[in-house]
């Protein structure tokens, strides 16, 4: 049987923007390995309140979780732009134009299971 996990968030691009500036005006409270603590992610969650739009109000948990997936995309971008031969920029992404390069995006993404 499935755990019940709650109500999902929902992430507005202003929370997103909030939490990333949140997180790093508060970078001094990251511990030895850059992670940071539950209070901190409690912390950001309460000052993420007046700029909920839709879903529930959110959770130091759900503001860990969409932190590790932000970490997660922000290593996937940074490993790719060190391939030879690929781009990234961060006006234009990655900015996959034809078919071929499609491809290769395409393929690094479930090659490297994000996004």
């Amino acid at each position: 049987m499935p755990k019940n996990t709650g109500p999902k968030a929902s992430w507005s691009d202003k929370e997103v923007e909030e939490l990333v500036l949140y997180l790093h005006n508060h970078f001094s409270a990251a511990g030895d390995g850059g992670s940071f603590t539950d209070p901190t992610f409690n912390a950001a969650a309460e000052h993420l309140i007046p700029y909920l739009k839709s879903g529930p109000k959110k959770t130091g948990k759900m503001v860990k979780a969409k932190w590790t997936a932000l970490r997660k995309i922000y290593t996937a971008i940074e490993t790719y732009r060190g391939l030879s031969g690929c781009h990234w920029d961060s006006t234009n992404g990655c900015s996959v134009q034809g078919k071929d390069a499609e491809v290769v995006w395409e393929e690094y993404v479930k090659c490297n299971s994000v996004l």
